[in-house]
């Protein structure tokens, strides 16, 4: 008691002394050997000592005779103090440590036994294997696992036999802990029992660390054992199985994995396809080939990346005989094959897969024979112009041929309705470079979509070295039309007679913008329609054009393209409107008749379908003659509308999408009688 009371009044001056007294304050607690660490643990735990001190002590203190001072430590609630002890013994310890710490691996306070375990652990000392194996054997299942863990992480020479035998203990977790335990010992011999066990116990907690060491350490010699673990109904055991045998095998094992091929359990079948493709053996094409007929997708997905990689004309030559069998899915995957491979030796057949009645067979025979890049394809692949499901991927094939010839079927794509087609074309215009190339990327930058617009400019850029504004190409191209006579497939000369579709526009209260405004504003909102209105014009297939002050008069050789035209104006305009006030907004009106036209001295079109289409476009709601037939009179719209005359509406009828619906009669000034009026509904004919 009175050396307790001294050894406190020692340590209660530790806060307030300086280092060098410290040292002093220890050398006077030597003096009482290890009866200060419990009491200097006592300052730790209430806070009353720094642990740089604590730990000072403690290593002073310590002796290996007391030994079972600082064991007894390791049961400390508090988790600084069992460090501090653990870390005492470890560092000053070492072997004689170790055999002390042994006797309490069976010790009731379950802290102390893993304490004593880590320990033994860390100081790893093979020599004391002797001693922990008789554990192996103790009644309590926690004891043997420390045992196991203890000589697995040591690898004690003895330390497999001693822990095979609980390979056939009673208590499954007992087996799963021996299992993890020989997994860490690497012992090649004991891999075969270790995955006979894993397959007999189907328990992922046993496969997984199995296989894992089979992945590992296994040869071509384990691979059937662990083969049969990939018809597991639990998904991670399938996954281990299939990594372990793609790492163990050799192409020896085909023949078996190919019976895995005709499991009726989809998931068998998707394992055995991935060990095959993992294999990366020409060995294993025939399998694969076999694979490609199955019936569910994934598996002939897997097959046929497999057979890419391998490639090779033999693998070439078994694929061939797959791209006409009857089932689709297989053409399919056989085309796909040759979207990879490049063999010119299947030209020929992919020429014939252009027929195809699967959509997905002709586009991937199209990307294929691009692949492939022999001009001869080009004659076959424009075939497939007017191809709406396939037709997309026409510019890119062609692109990569790199033929000039590819240039006539790329100016017609130039002028396809979907955006998506254009875009292709312009960039395979782009990469086959050349005069002709420069000519039709500079009539693609007139294209309506801005998208278009900003990529065929940046085109330009790249194929000429330097930089273009739209302005200057239209400026190009209209010098041009006037050298060349434009797009007309004859010049219309004075006196001659047409039969046309006139289209007149109109910028809606021109002369309330002028009022208010001032002319230039007026200017500027004709500028801006004029870019609008101008390419949409020449992608339509334009005859004549000419403004009208506010407006347009323009004519086409067709309705159909007349009213493709009205109608992509004001898809544009109601985009633009979208995002601007009101007094910015730009509102037009159409009117489209066809019918006869006459070319005067100056090449202007007059007539009076050319007169018709005027009084058309000024038409109001209180022009309409009433009928029952007809439209209620509030259905005519104001602005931003499609006004189509009857002989207009008869053209279209047999046309795709034609929508419209009846106005009603009205009475054009200078027109006799009453004439049928149409509004056309803004969807592209």
């Amino acid at each position: 008691m009175f050396e307790t009371s001294r050894i406190k009044k020692i340590l209660a001056n530790f806060g307030a002394a300086q280092n060098a007294r410290n040292q002093e304050l220890i050398d006077q607690l030597e003096k009482f050997g290890v009866l200060p660490v419990p009491l200097v643990a006592d300052e730790l735990r209430y806070n009353r000592m720094k642990y740089s001190d604590a730990e000072k002590i403690f290593h002073r203190l310590f002796d290996i005779k007391d030994i079972n001072v600082f064991i007894k430590g390791l049961g400390e609630s508090k988790e600084n103090i069992r460090e501090l002890y653990k870390e005492t013994i470890i560092r000053f310890g070492r072997s004689g440590a170790a055999l002390a710490l042994i006797e309490h691996l069976g010790d009731s306070d379950n802290m102390i036994r893993k304490m004593a375990a880590d320990i033994i652990i860390e100081i790893s000392d093979a020599s004391v294997a002797p001693r922990i194996i008789p554990f192996i054997r103790h009644e309590s299942k926690d004891v043997k696992k420390t045992a196991m863990d203890i000589l697995s992480a040591i690898k004690a020479e003895k330390a497999s036999d001693a822990i095979i035998p609980l390979l056939d203990d009673s208590d499954s977790w007992i087996r799963r802990k021996a299992i993890e335990a020989l997994c860490r010992l690497k012992n090649r011999d004991v891999l075969p029992r270790l995955l006979a066990l894993a397959l007999e116990e189907g328990d992922p907690k046993v496969a997984r660390p199995a296989l894992e060491l089979a992945s590992e350490i296994g040869g071509p010699e384990h691979t059937s054992a662990a083969l049969q673990m990939i018809k597991s109904s639990d998904l991670v055991i399938r996954q281990k199985a299939t990594e372990a045998v793609i790492l163990m095998a050799d192409s020896t094992i085909v023949p078996e994995v190919m019976l895995f091929l005709k499991d009726d359990d989809v998931n068998v079948r998707r394992a055995a396809t991935d060990i095959l493709n993992g294999l990366k053996d020409t060995k294993t094409a025939s399998a694969l080939v076999k694979a490609m007929k199955d019936a569910d997708w994934w598996v002939r997905e897997i097959a046929t990346d497999a057979l890419s990689e391998l490639g090779g004309g033999k693998v070439s030559e078994m694929i061939k005989e797959l791209l006409f069998d009857k089932d689709e899915s297989v053409r399919r995957c056989a085309v796909e094959f040759y979207c990879r491979v490049k063999d010119p030796s299947a030209l020929e057949a992919l020429v014939k897969l252009l027929e195809d009645e699967d959509w997905w067979v002709r586009e991937k025979a199209i990307t294929a024979l691009g692949f492939i890049g022999d001009p001869v394809a080009i004659e076959p692949i424009s075939k497939l112009l007017g191809d709406k499901e396939v037709k997309w991927a026409i510019p890119k094939a062609l692109a990569s041929i790199g033929h000039k010839s590819a240039l006539k079927a790329l100016s017609k794509l130039a002028k396809d309705d979907k955006t998506q087609v254009r875009m292709e074309t312009l960039k395979a215009v782009g990469g086959l470079g050349g005069d002709e190339a420069v000519a039709l990327v500079k009539t693609m930058a007139l294209d309506s979509e801005p998208r278009i617009q900003e990529e065929a400019l940046l085109i330009l850029r790249s194929l000429t070295g330097r930089i273009w504004l739209l302005d200057e190409v239209m400026e190009e191209i209209k010098a041009e039309d006037d050298k060349t006579g434009g797009d007309e497939p004859e010049e219309a000369k004075a006196g001659d007679r047409l039969t046309e579709a006139i289209l007149v526009v109109d910028l809606c209260k021109s002369t309330d913008v002028a009022s208010h405004y001032g002319d230039s504003a007026l200017y500027e909102l004709m500028k801006e329609l004029d870019k609008i209105v101008t390419p949409l014009a020449r992608e339509a297939g334009i005859r004549f054009m000419k403004s009208t002050g506010d407006g347009f008069l323009m004519t086409f050789d067709s309705t159909l393209k007349a009213t493709w035209m009205a109608v992509e104006t004001l898809e544009k305009l109601a985009s633009r409107n979208a995002n601007i006030e009101e007094k910015r907004r730009m509102n037009v009106r159409f009117a489209i008749n066809v019918g006869e036209t006459r070319v005067n001295t100056s090449g202007d079109r007059v007539g009076n379908a050319v007169n018709m289409a005027f009084r058309l476009e000024g038409a109001k709601k209180e022009d309409i003659t009433a009928s029952h037939e007809g439209a209620k009179p509030d259905e005519m719209l104001e602005q931003n509308r499609i006004l189509i005359t009857e002989a207009v509406k008869c053209e279209l009828e047999d046309k795709p999408k034609p929508e419209w619906c009846f106005l009603g009669f009205f009475e054009l000034k200078g027109m006799t009688g009453l004439h049928r009026i149409y509004q056309l509904i803004a969807e592209k004919p």
